[in-house]
């Protein structure tokens, strides 16, 4: 693959990339810091990739290697009150939207990505189970089970 068709099919999924990265850290430089890793990651590799056809799958996959490897290196480090808190943009926080993040921190990482795919990336099951390598039965079970989790975490509906 030449550098300009990298770089050309990089553009038209860098939105979707950085949707997955900042459903993780709920921070935009951060958010930007995993795509652009992603992105160097992806390009020093490019002629490791077998099929085109499976580019973005490929490039998602390896953000969420990114956002993972990043996300257990946070949260060694500081709690995640402390993280939103430091990141929140506004000075008067949506109390519901903070328990969200932190339910959907609290998730085990493999529910935790499936939600970051389906709901903050707008990937279909299809497009999940491709990029995670999974039954796409595995994935609505993931996604149901994530769900109740939430639900249960968040105190009902």
């Amino acid at each position: 693959m030449r550098d300009e068709e990298f770089f050309d099919r990089i553009e038209k999924i860098r939105k979707r990339m950085y949707s997955i990265a900042y459903s993780y850290f709920y921070s935009e430089s951060m958010a930007v810091d995993m795509v652009d890793d992603a992105i160097y990651r992806g390009y020093l590799k490019k002629d490791t990739l077998k099929e085109e056809a499976y580019f973005e799958t490929w490039m998602t996959r390896i953000l969420l290697n990114c956002c993972a490897t990043q996300y257990k290196k946070e949260k060694r480090h500081r709690s995640f009150e402390e993280y939103i808190v430091e990141h929140e943009p506004s000075d008067q926080p949506d109390v519901r939207h903070l328990e969200l993040k932190d339910a959907v921190s609290h998730l085990p990482e493999d529910l935790r990505t499936i939600i970051s795919l389906k709901y903050f990336a707008d990937l279909t099951t299809q497009e999940i189970a491709d990029t995670l390598k999974i039954p796409m039965g595995t994935v609505g079970t993931r996604v149901r089970k994530a769900l109740d989790l939430l639900k249960t975490a968040l105190g009902g509906d």
